[in-house]
């Protein structure tokens, strides 16, 4: 019988809206920790009795019983997190899958749809996977789950009965639709909430789904203000009460539905500064449901277009190259050598099958802001996995085409000085590629810096097509209990030394000794 029949087998029914979302056992400490999600209400006495009831079920008095209880409640990203972690744990052979691939509709119940390769498509959509998914993501939540499927380059197919969505990509596949950007000149006209702004908004008729951080400029119409309750309680106990801003954004294009959370500190001034007509620029993320474009906001501010001086930037199909160069021109890999001397009574690293059979490289990127559009890469570093052993590494400073901002100097300790004699993307791309042929492609939020990578790869006509896998998914998916999944965490749980953070190089060393310690799991 499993637990919770048997828990509400002795309580007449208590908690049919429990849901039993981990068990964790601490070998060292002999405790057994079981989390719950609960529906409506849960008070202290249920803990206790839900304890009670555990240790009569597993029947060992000598591991001590921990209950953990959380309200459940339904977001977005969480639901992404679960379909990415399910895959992670289930099939890393989908390592190009993201979070990007998956949009996520809460408004009544819970629908997921998932934008697939033809490999990831026949693997999700076999009968005992489809169950097995949605039983999984099902466990997560007390809402009715549909999940849909569409083929990246075909047309809709369903797991469940939902309405079909029409999707359109720009794949790096065979066929590359003409794809028109259109750029707005614009001048910042107030400094609210703009530290995260460049300046360089393209039009709403522009934007795409698959895009990362994305700026667009227009008038504000319809603002209404909205609060929901957090699942946080403040000190006496009662929800907080959180505010955001509904509105729709409208420029010579078209029009958008943005939705803007504003922090803390910027509460009381958005109410002056979000107006109706008034003309801002913002910085977010779209997204598209059942053909419908959105808008989440992360930044905004005032600014002026000017409409006369909108460009036009239009990357047409293009022909990849298919070889690498036969040399390296301004790159040039390097051995790796260990720093730390070999201990003799160290018990070696188990490394997986993965690895032994496939050369891998896992790279980092540092750039000069978020949005892989607008930004620049300002250094990448690198190392190939082979044999399951760090063998080589792929490290340079790059040259940018403008100043690097000062909080990314804060950041990453790279200034304007150190880049000033080192060589462009242009020059540093085909040797980046020629380092990553044939191998696959591993990062820490993988998303991110292949974002930067793909662009720079386009314009030069070098297709990053190989095999992805995120290391961040499967410290997920094989480390249970960390507090977060911050690379220093990962690294700190797992005994690797992690120097000199926010240097490329070292992060890609770093993450390569976490994915070969995790490489027993990667299939």
């Amino acid at each position: 019988m499993k637990i919770l029949d048997y828990i509400n087998s002795k309580t007449n029914n208590a908690y049919e809206d429990f849901k039993l979302v981990s068990v964790i056992f601490d070998k060292s400490e002999k405790t057994c920790t079981f989390k719950f999600l609960y529906k409506d209400e849960c008070s202290d006495s249920s803990r206790d009795e839900l304890k009670k009831l555990i240790q009569e079920y597993i029947n060992e008095d000598k591991v001590e019983v921990i209950v953990k209880l959380k309200k459940a409640y339904v977001d977005a990203d969480l639901v992404k997190t679960v379909v990415c972690n399910y895959v992670a744990r289930h099939n890393n052979s989908m390592g190009n899958f993201s979070s990007d691939d998956i949009i996520v509709d809460i408004s009544g119940n819970i629908g997921i749809t998932i934008s697939c390769s033809n490999f990831a498509y026949d693997y999700l959509n076999s009968a005992e996977v489809r169950t097995d998914i949605l039983a999984f993501v099902q466990g997560f939540f007390f809402e009715p789950v549909y999940i849909e499927l569409v083929r990246k380059d075909s047309e809709v197919q369903l797991v469940e009965e939902m309405d079909v969505l029409p999707v359109e990509m720009f794949a790096l596949e065979d066929e590359k639709p003409e794809k028109t950007i259109k750029h707005l000149k614009v001048k910042l006209t107030e400094d609210y909430e703009s530290k995260g702004i460049n300046g360089n908004p393209i039009s709403i008729d522009s934007l795409d789904a698959s895009m990362g951080v994305t700026e667009i400029a227009g008038e504000v119409l319809f603002v209404t203000e909205k609060s929901f309750e957090s699942k946080r309680k403040d000190k006496e106990g009662n929800a907080v009460v959180k505010q955001y801003y509904s509105f729709t954004l409208k420029d010579s294009s078209g029009k958008i539905n943005c939705v803007y959370f504003p922090t803390k500190d910027c509460v009381d001034k958005v109410k002056e500064v979000l107006v109706e007509h008034k003309t801002m620029i913002l910085s977010g993320t779209p997204e598209e449901f059942h053909d419908k474009m959105n808008f989440k906001v992360k930044y905004l501010g005032s600014c002026e277009i000017i409409p006369e001086d909108v460009v036009e930037e239009t990357i047409s199909e293009v022909e990849f190259k298919k070889e690498p160069n036969k040399d390296y021109l301004y790159v040039k890999p390097e051995p790796y050598i260990e720093l730390m001397q070999d201990n003799f009574f160290a018990v070696k690293e188990e490394v997986g099958e993965y690895l032994l059979k496939n050369d891998v490289v896992v790279f980092d990127i540092e750039t000069t802001g978020l949005d892989p559009l607008n930004c620049e890469i300002i250094e990448i570093g690198a190392v190939k996995i082979k044999g399951g052993r760090i063998a080589e590494t792929f490290e340079t400073l790059i040259k940018p085409k403008v100043s690097i901002p000062d909080e990314i100097v804060e950041l990453t300790g790279i200034t304007d000085d150190m880049v000033k004699d080192a060589p462009n993307i242009k020059q540093v791309l085909p040797d980046f590629y020629k380092f990553c042929y044939g191998t696959t492609i591993m990062a820490y939020n993988i998303d991110f810096d292949y974002r930067f990578i793909n662009i720079a790869g386009i314009k030069q006509c070098y297709n990053f097509d190989m095999r992805q896998i995120d290391a961040m998914y499967l410290a997920r998916a094989f480390i249970p209990g960390l507090k977060n999944f911050k690379l220093g965490t990962v690294c700190k749980k797992l005994g690797v030394s992690l120097e000199n953070a926010h240097r490329a190089v070292h992060d890609a060393t770093a993450t390569a000794e976490v994915v070969i310690k995790l490489s027993p799991n990667i299939t």
